[in-house]
C-alpha cells in the first residue's frame, strides 16, 4: 500500500519541534510531499531536510497541485476553521493542530463541517496519546480503585516570555479565547476527560500574576463530572512548581506523573512504570489508521476536541459572570 502524501502548512514550532520528528519515524505510512509557510524563507529552511518535498507559495496553490492526499496544519489558532474548511473542499483529509478553534462558536462549525464530510478531520491533541493517560483509564475500568469519587489537577508550567512559545506573533496578541488558557488548558482537560469522563458543569476563578499576554494567565476550575465524579483543575503559566494528578477512588488512589503512575490500595502501594511519550507519533499514527478505514476516529474526532474547548471557554465564563456553566447549553448541540 502506497504512503499518503502529505502537505505541511505552517513551518513554525509545532511542526518543526513535534510533526517532524513524529513523521520522520513513520516515513512507511506518510511521504511529505509538500509544503508552504506563510514566510518563503521558513518554508525552504525547513525543506532542507525532505527529499522530495515541493514549497508552495501558498495554501491556495497547494490545494490547487492535487499532489496530496491529507493536509496538516500546523497554523495560527484563528485560521484552523478556514483552512480546515479548504482542505475539505478540496476533498483532502486533514490533521489539525489543537484547539480546534479560537472559540467554542467557530469549533462548532468545524464540527458541522466534519460532520457533512467523508474525509478524516482530526484533530491533533497529543496527550489523549499519552501512555500515562492510556494505562491510568484502563486501571480505572479495571477498578483498581473501584469507583473514582474525585479527582485533581495542578499544573505549573512557569511560563515567561522568554520561552519560544510566547514569542509567536499571535501569541503575543492572542485572539482565541483565554490565550494560554486554552491554547494549553485543552491539553490537560483532554487527558481528563479521556480517564474520567466528560465533564457536566464547571465553576471558574481567573487571575493574571504575571507580566505574560493576555487577560489571564491563571485559572480554577470546580469541575463536576457526567457520571458523578467531582474534581479541581489548577493552572497558572506565571507560576512554576511542581505537578500533581490524582485520582481518589473508594478502594484507592492513583498518582499519575510522567514516567509512572503510583497505585495505593488497601493492599499497599506498587508504582506502574509508563513511556514518557509525547504523543505525537501516536497521532498521525492514529489519523493513518482512521483514513485507511482501519479504525473509528475516536481520538481526533472535532466533537471530542470541541468539548475540551468548551470546558476551558466556560471556566472562563464562569468567573467572569459568578455562575456555574453547564457544558450542553454552552456547546448548545
Amino acid at each position: 500500500m502506497s504512503n499518503l502524501k502529505l502537505g505541511i502548512v505552517g513551518c513554525g514550532i509545532a511542526a518543526r519541534r513535534f510533526h517532524r520528528p513524529a513523521l520522520a519515524e513513520l516515513n512507511d505510512k506518510f511521504e511529505i510531499a509538500g509544503v508552504t509557510n506563510r514566510s518563503r524563507e521558513k518554508a525552504v529552511s525547513f525543506a532542507e531536510s525532505i527529499d522530495g518535498a515541493k514549497i508552495f507559495d501558498s495554501y491556495e496553490k497547494m490545494l490547487e497541485s492535487d499532489l496530496m492526499d491529507a493536509i496538516d496544519l500546523a497554523v495560527p489558532i484563528k485560521l484552523n476553521p478556514k483552512f480546515i474548511e479548504m482542505a475539505l473542499d478540496h476533498g483532502l483529509n486533514v490533521i489539525c493542530e489543537k484547539p480546534i478553534a479560537p472559540d467554542v462558536e467557530e469549533g462548532k462549525r468545524v464540527v458541522e463541517l466534519s460532520r457533512k464530510s467523508d474525509k478524516v478531520v482530526y484533530i491533533a491533541e497529543n496527550f489523549r496519546h499519552l501512555d500515562r493517560a492510556g494505562k491510568a483509564k484502563k486501571l480505572i475500568d479495571q477498578g483498581e480503585i473501584a469507583q473514582p469519587r474525585f479527582v485533581s489537577r495542578q499544573v505549573w508550567p512557569g511560563m515567561t516570555r522568554k520561552n519560544e512559545f510566547a514569542q509567536t506573533s499571535w501569541r503575543k496578541n492572542p485572539d482565541h479565547a483565554g490565550g494560554f488558557l486554552s491554547d494549553g488548558g485543552v491539553h490537560h482537560i483532554a487527558e481528563l476527560r479521556l480517564i474520567v469522563g466528560d465533564i457536566g458543569s464547571v465553576f471558574g476563578f481567573t487571575g493574571k500574576i504575571s507580566d505574560l499576554p493576555g487577560k489571564y494567565d491563571s485559572l480554577e476550575m470546580g469541575l463536576n463530572f457526567e457520571n458523578g465524579v467531582l474534581g479541581s483543575y489548577k493552572v497558572s503559566y506565571g507560576m512554576e512548581a511542581e505537578d500533581s494528578f490524582k485520582i481518589h477512588g473508594d478502594e484507592g488512589t492513583l498518582r499519575v506523573k510522567s514516567d509512572s503512575i503510583s497505585l495505593s490500595s488497601g493492599t499497599g502501594t506498587k508504582e506502574i512504570q509508563v513511556n514518557d511519550n509525547d504523543g505525537f507519533k501516536e497521532e498521525f499514527e492514529d489519523f493513518y489508521e482512521a483514513i485507511r478505514g482501519n479504525k473509528e476516529n475516536d481520538l481526533g474526532k472535532p466533537m471530542e476536541a470541541l468539548k475540551d474547548l468548551a470546558a476551558i471557554e466556560a471556566g472562563i465564563a464562569s468567573a467572569e459572570t459568578g455562575r456555574r456553566e453547564e457544558l450542553s447549553s454552552f456547546i448548545g448541540f
